[in-house]
C-alpha cells in the first residue's frame, strides 16, 4: 500500500441561491433566477428589482457546487470571475454596488464594482480558502440605495460567475503481486492500482491453471478479450478543453472567452507504425484566435497567446502546426498527418483566444483517424478485473502444466501447497519461488 499525489483543476458556476439569506423587491419573471446559473461569460441574466427606501439593501447569494474537492485536499490556487450590471451608478441613488465572493454569508477577498456595463470581471483578490469554505462557496451580488429617488425602480442583473480551483490530494495505491508456479504467462496490468479504480490480470491461457486472488478462486472470472489493434483517447487539460459535438468533431469549449485556451491531450496506442490523421476546422478571428497541434510526445502549455500588432504571439516553443494564417482559417475541413512509431504516444491540441474580439465560429474542431502502416493481428488473451480495491492483492497461479512445486505431509497425506510464507524480521512474507525455502535456516508454513 502507498500513496500518490494528484493535482486537479476544476471550474464551477452557480447552481442555486441561498433562500435563507436574500433581500430584494422582486425577480423578473422574464429574466428568472435560473438565468444566473451559468459561467461568467454568459449573455443571459437574471434581473432583480431593488428594495425601496433610504439605504435599503438588495442582495442575492449565488451558490456553487465544489463538493467534488476531497476533504483532505490541499488548495493551491483559487481564481474567480463574475459579470453583473446596475442601471444607475449615480452616487446619490446607490452608495454601494458590488460582487463579492463568500463562504456562507462570510465575505472573502475584495469586491468587484457593479457598473452599467456588461463586461466580465476578474477578482484580483479572492482571499485564502479552506476545503470546508469552498464546499460552501458563494458570490454575493449587492446594492445599497442612497438618499435620492429612494422609491424609484432600479435593477441589478446577475449574468453568472466562475470559480476555478486547483488542488492536490493523496490517493491510496495498492500493490498487486503475481506468484506463478505454472507455465502460463499471467501478469498484473498494472502492478499497482489506485483505490477505487480497476486493474486487470491477464493470462495467455486458462487451461489447466488455478488462479486465486487473496485466497479466493477467481479462475472462472477470467473472460477472453482482444485488445484493439489501435486506439486513442482525448483527455482535457486545464480549465477549458474539447467536447464531442453533434458532428462527431471534438470542439473547443472556450468560445467567446477572451484570454483563454482550450487544451487537450490525445493519447494513442498503436501496435505497429501508423499514420495519424487529424481532420480539423479552424474558423475564427484570423491570426489572433487559432488552433495549434503539438509534436508527438511534446506537451503544449495551458496559456493563451496574447495579441501583438499583427496577430497573437505563440508562447509554445515546439509544435507541428499553428493555424494562424488564412490558409487554415476557413469553414472547410483541412487535414494534418503524423507518422507514429509503435507503442504509446500523445499529441496535444490547443485553441487559443487572445485579449478581445471573436469572429466566425470561434472554435477549433477536430477528428482523429489511425491507419496502420503494416499488417497486424491482435492476440487474444484472458482477463480478470480487480475492482473496488481496498487492499493489496496477492495472485497465486498454479496448474498441472507447471505444477505445485512444494508438497507438505498433513495428517499423513501429501498435500500440494499453493502458497508458502517465509518469516522475515518477525513477519510472514509470501514466497514466489517455493523451492528457495529449502535450507537449514528458513522457517516455512503452508499457506491458506
Amino acid at each position: 500500500m502507498g500513496t500518490i499525489t494528484r493535482e486537479t483543476t476544476i471550474s464551477a458556476h452557480p447552481t442555486s441561491y441561498d433562500t435563507s439569506h436574500y433581500s430584494y423587491a422582486s425577480i423578473s419573471s422574464s429574466y428568472p433566477i435560473g438565468n444566473a446559473y451559468t459561467d461568467s461569460d454568459s449573455t443571459s441574466y437574471c434581473q432583480v428589482s431593488w428594495k425601496t427606501g433610504s439605504s435599503a439593501e438588495t442582495y442575492v447569494y449565488l451558490k456553487f457546487d465544489l463538493s467534488k474537492i476531497p476533504n483532505d485536499a490541499t488548495i493551491k490556487t483559487v481564481t474567480a470571475k463574475a459579470k453583473g450590471y446596475v442601471n444607475t451608478t449615480n452616487s446619490s441613488r446607490v452608495t454601494t454596488r458590488q460582487m463579492q465572493l463568500a463562504t456562507g454569508t462570510t465575505l472573502k477577498g475584495s469586491a468587484l464594482t457593479l457598473s452599467n456595463s456588461t463586461s466580465e470581471q476578474t477578482f484580483s483578490n479572492v482571499g485564502t480558502w479552506t476545503v470546508t469554505e469552498l464546499h460552501d462557496a458563494r458570490i454575493r451580488y449587492y446594492v445599497k440605495r442612497g438618499t435620492s429617488n429612494t422609491s424609484s425602480t432600479y435593477q441589478m442583473r446577475m449574468y453568472g460567475a466562475t470559480i476555478t480551483v486547483t488542488y492536490e490530494w493523496q490517493e491510496t495505491t495498492y500493490t498487486i503481486t503475481v506468484n506463478n508456479s505454472s507455465s502460463a504467462t499471467v501478469t498484473a496490468n498494472p502492478d499497482e492500482v489506485i483505490s477505487g479504480e480497476t486493474s486487470t490480470i491477464k493470462s495467455d491461457t486458462i487451461n489447466g491453471i488455478t488462479v486465486k486472488d487473496n485466497g479466493v478462486d477467481v479462475t472462472s472470472q477470467f473472460v477472453q478479450r482482444t485488445d484493439p489493434a489501435e486506439s486513442y483517447e482525448v483527455t482535457n487539460v486545464g480549465t477549458y478543453g474539447f467536447t464531442l459535438n453533434s458532428n462527431n468533431y471534438y470542439q473547443s469549449n472556450n468560445k467567446g472567452v477572451d484570454k483563454s485556451a482550450a487544451v487537450c491531450r490525445v493519447d494513442f496506442v498503436v501496435p505497429v507504425e501508423a499514420t495519424i490523421t487529424f481532420t480539423f476546422i479552424n474558423y475564427a478571428e484570423e491570426s489572433y484566435d487559432f488552433g495549434v497541434f503539438g509534436n508527438i510526445d511534446v506537451a503544449l502549455n495551458n496559456n493563451y497567446y496574447a495579441a501583438g500588432s499583427s496577430g497573437a504571439t505563440i508562447s509554445d516553443s515546439s509544435y507541428k502546426l499553428a493555424c494562424n494564417t488564412s490558409t487554415y482559417n476557413t469553414s472547410s475541413a483541412k487535414t494534418l498527418t503524423y507518422t507514429m512509431s509503435a507503442g504509446e504516444h500523445y499529441i496535444y491540441v490547443k485553441y487559443s483566444k487572445d485579449d478581445a474580439s471573436a469572429s466566425n465560429n470561434d472554435t477549433l474542431q477536430f477528428k482523429v483517424a489511425i491507419t496502420l502502416n503494416e499488417p497486424y493481428s491482435p492476440t487474444p488473451y484472458y482477463a480478470y478485473d480487480i475492482t473496488n480495491v481496498v487492499a493489496d492483492h496477492i495472485i497465486v497461479v498454479t496448474g498441472a502444466s507447471g505444477g505445485p512445486v512444494l508438497y507438505a505431509k498433513i495428517n499423513g497425506a501429501w498435500t500440494a501447497v499453493q502458497t508458502a510464507y517465509k518469516k522475515v524480521n518477525g513477519s510472514w512474507v509470501v514466497q514466489s519461488d517455493l523451492t528457495s525455502l529449502f535450507n537449514s535456516t528458513d522457517n516455512f508454513r503452508k499457506g491458506d
